[in-house]
């Protein structure tokens, strides 16, 4: 079985908040990037620059963002990982990054790329706005409950 109290986040005291203090951040600046991209495929802001040339400006800073995101999000993971996996929000987060992830990378790039009609990209930007709400939510639902 795991020992948590050997887990270095458990053992320093200032550890775990520098931890979750990169991970908020890290969080902003991917998801951040994923949604300014959404909001031009919507419409709304950036109006001079098309979605795929700010996707292409936007794509590695937003990709850091989200591997740093991901590392310190396992590393508090680890600090319990039986806590954190029983409780529903985080489980639902858990499967929302995943497929928001691989719904970015496939998907929503793919339809950047193309260029396909302003319907489609806007409903993709919509539902890409959509799951990176709910993995913010679900994180905070957590922290809270």
């Amino acid at each position: 079985m795991y020992d948590t109290s050997s887990n270095f986040l458990n053992v320093h005291e200032w550890a775990y908040g520098a931890t979750e203090v990169v991970h908020i951040l890290s969080l902003a600046v991917g998801i951040g990037f994923i949604a300014l991209v959404d909001l031009r495929l919507l419409g709304v802001g950036l109006a001079r620059v098309s979605a795929e040339r700010l996707w292409k400006a936007t794509a590695v800073a937003s990709l850091m963002g989200m591997v740093v995101a991901v590392t310190t999000g396992l590393l508090i993971f680890s600090t319990d990982p039986l806590r954190y996996f029983e409780h529903p929000a985080m489980r639902f987060k858990l499967v929302m990054v995943v497929v928001a992830l691989a719904f970015n990378y496939t998907v929503h790039s793919r339809v950047i790329r193309a260029g396909y009609s302003r319907a489609i990209s806007a409903g993709v930007a919509a539902f890409s706005l959509v799951m990176w709400v709910f993995i913010v939510f679900s994180g905070i639902f957590y922290s809270f409950s």
